[in-house]
């Protein structure tokens, strides 16, 4: 069975979580353990580092930095501009 790329099924998945739950906000290491653990997919932390880089590379979602502490990632926010 072929593996799943790390970007499309993975980035996929978060995606449609964020669908269902929009207010959903979580690390990298939450995300692997609840969102995609809930989807039925197990996937390596490197694996699920790779699909948040590059949906935040591609503004499908949104990166919050914080000091000392690890990021979180979101829902990108839209801007009242682009809606129109």
């Amino acid at each position: 069975m072929p593996r799943e790329d790390d970007g499309g099924g993975v980035g996929e998945r978060i995606l449609r979580y964020l669908d269902e739950w929009p207010e959903a906000a979580d690390t990298a290491d939450g995300i692997r353990q609840w969102w995609l653990r809930q989807e039925g997919v197990e996937r390596s932390p490197a694996d699920v580092q790779a699909a948040l880089d590059r949906l935040v590379e591609q503004r499908r979602i949104a990166r919050i930095d914080r000091p000392g502490m690890s990021p979180i990632y979101r829902r990108g926010q839209q801007r009242v501009s682009d809606r129109m």
